[in-house]
């Protein structure tokens, strides 16, 4: 009724980008505030996670306590190896996450929500609106090499950044009409070299130091730090003409943020919150019948 006689519907788009999406959080509690809550969601890769949260109606501060409670040494384990596999990590501790938060299928959920991943039989996005959405999730999650891909009918899925990192289109199909997409890539950088900068066993080290105490982590220039670098500079080229479509663009400063960087979780929804009120107007505008 209210999209009717009220506002336009609003379809959220939530961006891909690992440990700096939990800034998503942030964005979901001012718009809630604002009375401007999405009547749709979509996302990719983190987005895909955050959102199908909140589409399942989990009040925002039990997402948000989840997300300050997150260690990812419960997905990433000496028993989630699966080198054999191609991947480092099998990911079936993420679909154990899922499982325990997440209702079975889409259909269940309160909210009119869809979610993208990557098909790499046919170089296509795969976009899932109906059926299982745990396993339509662990797709959306699956980053390349990290996580082993997931096999579902005749395709082979990885994380839905590779083609789609913001899902606007897909917001817009699900009867959003005024579209809210909220980024939050990577830098695409790195520092210059420095004196004691080492290879590639010294920086795992220094990266696992980091995200284990929570500090913040300094990329340098070792290969896994450039291929991090490289990754993000793609993903945010892929994501511009999509961006170009939504009505509002939603940017949290924390593009800085590495994204395995989870113990800056609560740096992150504070960084969504400040970059939501300052959209707010913009959204509410935009939103006017």
């Amino acid at each position: 009724m209210r999209s009717i006689l009220g506002r336009k519907r609003i379809g959220l788009a939530l961006g891909s980008g690992a440990a700096r999406g939990l800034a998503h959080i942030g964005v979901l509690k001012v718009l809630e505030a604002a009375d401007l809550a999405p009547d749709v969601v979509t996302g990719t890769s983190m987005g895909a996670m955050v959102g199908a949260l909140y589409a399942a109606g989990i009040p925002l501060a039990e997402i948000e306590q989840i997300a300050l409670d997150f260690d990812i040494k419960t997905i990433t384990g000496v028993s989630e190896v699966a080198l054999a596999k191609g991947a480092v990590f099998s990911g079936d501790k993420v679909q154990s996450f899922l499982r325990e938060h997440l209702p079975a299928t889409f259909e269940e959920l309160r909210v009119p929500f869809g979610c993208v991943a990557t098909d790499l039989t046919r170089n296509v996005p795969v976009r899932f609106t109906s059926g299982d959405l745990i396993g339509a999730i662990r797709a959306s999650v699956s980053v390349p090499l990290a996580f082993v891909p997931v096999r579902m009918d005749d395709m082979l899925l990885v994380d839905g950044y590779v083609c789609d990192p913001v899902p606007v289109d897909l917001a817009r199909h699900l009867g959003g009409q005024t579209i809210v997409a909220v980024e939050v890539c990577g830098s695409g950088t790195v520092e210059l070299p420095q004196d004691g900068d080492q290879g590639v066993a010294r920086q795992v080290k220094d990266r696992h130091s980091a995200i284990v105490s929570g500090k913040p982590y300094r990329r340098g220039s070792a290969g896994l730090d450039i291929m991090g670098a490289v990754s993000e500079a793609l993903e945010r080229r892929v994501a511009e003409p999509a961006l170009r479509k939504a009505d509002v663009v939603i940017s949290p400063g924390i593009h800085y943020l590495d994204g395995l960087e989870y113990g800056q979780a609560a740096a992150a929804i504070e960084a969504g919150e400040e970059a939501a009120l300052a959209a707010v107007g913009a959204v509410r505008r935009k939103a006017r019948r």
